[in-house]
């Protein structure tokens, strides 16, 4: 995933993405740890950074 690289592009922090979201904090400190995440919270995230899912989860978008 690439959350980490694009939330530090957007200019956000982390409890700054999680109020854009609706995804606790903690949850998006673990999938910037292990690059997992249930599709639902994959969904709201990319929606809150404003990128496509392949954007957010393929090594090369």
């Amino acid at each position: 995933m690439n959350l980490k690289k694009l939330r530090n592009e957007k200019g956000l922090t982390v409890p700054e993405l999680s109020r854009r979201s609706g995804v606790p904090v903690r949850t998006i400190e673990n999938i910037e740890k292990t690059d997992h995440a249930t599709v639902a919270n994959a969904i709201k995230l990319a929606d809150a950074l404003g990128v496509t899912l392949d954007a957010l989860c393929r090594d090369n978008p």
